[in-house]
């Protein structure tokens, strides 16, 4: 049995790839697999960062595609169908995360055929996109429609697909918790050693890691912070492009009167320095505003941290609130600093980190992989 994922590799960035990637790495190790990947992903006009190319040295997300193909090239997706039904591959596996791709995937899927033609299923990283419109959703319905199969990683995005797609369908919709990302975990790094090495003397830190768009809620973590120092000296340690303006961030720590007590890395952080943020820090604060779910949670957790983690959408399904971490309302400065004073304050560290290692263990990959198994198993006597 030869299986099928489409979806993004080096040398683009960001979560999308990288999952993509250990999900071809890990399904190679137990079956055939065929990876299509981009040589084009998005127009760069349309990308809100500088640009979607991985800056890594370090190719550590990386896995060879058995081809490349222009993913801007309508001609491109029906040539690739031609290609997916001689293979005679019983399931292809499309990651879903923005309604960019609805075109693409209908072309393709559409030109599969309706005869003899392998199922689909859609990892679906967010079923509504995290800035959500009701004509994105109206799309995104549509192109979700045309899929045989779904997994989610919450019952929260369970629950919403489900509801888009019919009560028909509910049966075809899988839940599997996202596995964790422990790949970008190098040569051990002690914490004093990290901090050295990102200018840092404070003996607390916390970290706030990944791409900065509004709906992130990084202000209420930055307002957050003047509440826990008046108790403890903590610095705040920020890392991950700004998507939109920083100057609102910049403002807000200066007019706080915090600018000493952070650090603020505006960039991608590639690779091989990814290990030294993590290494740096005891507790990630993850304060969204509004979300379906984040990667960020279980790039954590690979590298044994606990979390701070908003109320909202499928995250407080990947948090132990008081084990793993804690869950706190959206949009509620307070509350962060409530979290982050009991971590400290009640020498919560060890215990919660023993947690996370536990949780990982329970989030593989090998279970994503049995999941699809059962899935191209089904598939064939469909």
């Amino acid at each position: 049995m030869t299986l099928t994922v489409i979806g993004p590799t080096h040398p683009f960035r960001g979560g999308i790839a990288h999952y993509t990637t250990l999900l071809v790495r890990s399904l190679r190790a137990r079956q055939q697999v065929q990876f299509f990947s981009y040589s084009r992903q998005y127009p760069h006009w349309l990308y809100p960062g500088d640009t979607d190319l991985d800056p890594s040295t370090s190719l550590l997300t990386h896995e060879k595609p058995t081809l490349t193909f222009d993913a801007l090239n309508p001609w491109a997706w029906r040539q690739l169908a031609g290609n997916v039904k001689i293979s005679e591959s019983p399931l292809v596996i499309l990651p879903w995360s923005t309604v960019y791709w609805t075109p693409f995937y209908w072309l393709f899927l559409k030109s599969l055929g309706k005869e003899q033609r392998p199922k689909s299923v859609f990892i679906c990283h967010n079923v509504m996109e995290h800035e959500a419109a009701w004509i994105k959703s109206a799309i995104s319905r549509r192109a979700l429609g045309c899929g045989d199969f779904f997994i989610t990683h919450s019952k929260w995005d369970q629950d919403n697909l489900a509801r888009w797609l019919g009560p028909s369908r509910a049966r075809s919709i899988l839940v599997c918790p996202h596995p964790s990302y422990e790949h970008l975990r190098q040569s051990p790094m002690s914490k004093a050693e990290a901090r050295a090495a990102l200018g840092i003397q404070s003996e607390r830190v916390l970290l706030f890691f990944g791409f900065i768009r509004e709906y992130k809620g990084l202000r209420y973590l930055i307002e957050s912070l003047p509440q826990v120092r008046e108790n403890l000296d903590v610095h705040l340690l920020i890392a991950g492009e700004v998507w939109g303006d920083a100057k609102p961030y910049r403002d807000l720590i200066a007019s706080l009167g915090i600018a000493s007590c952070v650090t603020f890395v505006r960039q991608y952080i590639p690779n091989e320095e990814v290990a030294r943020y993590f290494a740096a820090s005891d507790l990630v604060v993850i304060p969204y505003a509004s979300a379906t779910q984040s990667g960020i949670v279980q790039l954590a957790y690979g590298f044994g941290k606990p979390v701070v983690v908003s109320r909202v959408g499928g995250l407080p399904e990947a948090v132990e609130d008081g084990k793993t971490g804690y869950l706190v309302p959206p949009k509620d400065s307070e509350s962060i600093s409530r979290a982050v004073l009991d971590f400290y304050q009640n020498g919560r560290e060890g215990e919660m980190a023993e947690a996370v290692r536990q949780k990982r263990s329970a989030t593989s990959w090998e279970r994503l992989c049995q999941t699809i198994e059962k899935l191209a198993e089904a598939s064939k006597s469909l």
